[in-house]
């Protein structure tokens, strides 16, 4: 820190064990995740390309590269691409993806669909096989729960 101020926990170095931060990037640019990291790298441990964002982002492997290459902060795929992709019966596809993308954590949720509890579980336990799997829990809006089922 620049300037000694009392009462402060202390933060423990990267990679932690406990207290991780999480970000959310909502479509950043490559040269706009460069920017955020040369500021906040060491104090995020995690990032979260939220909101399906992944699938129109140009360059996402650059993009993906700034994040783990150059600032070693693990990426995922937020929970709606993962949504996409099972309610279009992609999950084996959803699987390449995220092994092509070089991508070790991936989010199981079921925030905009309706996914039985035991289910759930089951695409942990298959996406454990392929790296850490993080799961949200809640939804976005009562409505789209009512709006999409899988069958």
């Amino acid at each position: 820190m620049n300037f000694n101020l009392t009462q402060i926990p202390e933060r423990t170095q990267r990679p932690r064990k406990y207290g991780l931060t999480m970000v959310m990037d909502k479509g950043l640019s490559v040269q706009e995740a460069r920017n955020f990291c040369s500021v906040a790298a060491p104090h995020v441990d995690i990032v979260k390309l939220g909101f399906g964002t992944s699938f129109v982002t140009p360059n996402l492997r650059e993009k993906i590269a700034v994040y783990q290459d150059e600032y070693d902060i693990p990426v995922y795929f937020g929970g709606t691409l993962f949504e996409a992709f099972l309610v279009r019966n992609q999950f084996e596809d959803y699987i390449s993806v995220v092994k092509e993308y070089g991508i070790r954590y991936m989010e199981v949720s079921d925030g905009s669909v309706v996914i039985p509890h035991a289910e759930k579980c089951g695409y942990v336990e298959k996406l454990a096989k392929h790296g850490l799997v993080l799961s949200e829990v809640g939804s976005k809006a009562t409505e789209a729960l009512n709006s999409w089922k899988l069958t």
